[in-house]
Parts: structure tokens; sequence; C-alpha cells
């Protein structure tokens, strides 16, 4: 019985059919979970710089409103005010505008692992044909 085991299955049957499709799918199983950690370092890439354009937006109005409080005389208040909200705010886009450009840029998800399967179901069917 070790011997059977040990010798490779002939070409052709099913034994060598069902190796070669377990074979596959454990490849593609790897490759599916590389896919997937892409998949989560660029989500949590993306979520980072959306955060950060979040606290930006924060700290600047923040900022402003002290700033106008403590240091500005009465009638430069409105003028000292409109420019750290106006920097605040294109730090904000600025912040929002790189997320959307990499939104945009990365590939679909799983797309390797889609490419692969249907190369395989091409050259499955290009044999049998």
């Amino acid at each position: 019985m070790t011997e059977q085991a040990s010798t490779p299955p002939r070409p052709g049957t099913i034994r060598s059919l069902l190796g070669r499709f377990v074979s596959l799918a454990l490849v593609r199983a790897e490759l599916f979970s590389i896919e997937a950690q892409e998949q989560k370092e660029a989500l949590l890439g993306q979520l980072m710089l959306g955060f950060l354009a979040f606290c930006a937006l924060l700290f600047a109005m923040m900022a402003g409103l002290l700033f106008v409080v403590a240091v500005t005389p009465a009638s430069a208040r409105p003028w000292v005010l409109g420019g750290l909200a106006l920097s605040g705010l294109l730090g904000c886009l600025l912040l929002l505008w790189r997320l959307a450009v990499r939104l945009q840029r990365q590939p679909p998800a799983f797309a390797t692992t889609l490419t692969e399967i249907r190369k395989d179901c091409q050259s499955v069917f290009n044999q049998r044909g």
C-alpha cells in the first residue's frame, strides 16, 4: 500500500486530475490570501489619510478660534479667523484630494486572482477542444 501512495499517478487518471485540481486550488488560494493582505493594507492607508484630513480640519478650527480670542485686537479678528479657517480648509481639501487620487489609481480588488482563474479556465477549455 505504501508503494502505491509513493508512485505518481498516471496521466489522464482521475487521481492525477484530482491532484492537479487540488494543487491549482492551493496556488489560487495562496494568491487570494496575498491579494487580501494587500487590500487590507491599502484600506488602512486610506482610512488613515481620511482620519488625518479630519484631524487637520478640527485642529485648524480650534487653533484659529484660540488665536483670534487670545492675540488679535477686536478689529482684526474677522480677518485672522478667515485666514486660519481658509488654511485649514485648504489643508483638509489637499488630503482629501490625495485620498481620491489614491482610490482612483488602485487596481480592482483581487484582479490578479481573477486573471489567473480566467487563464486556468481558458487553458482547460482549449485542451478539450
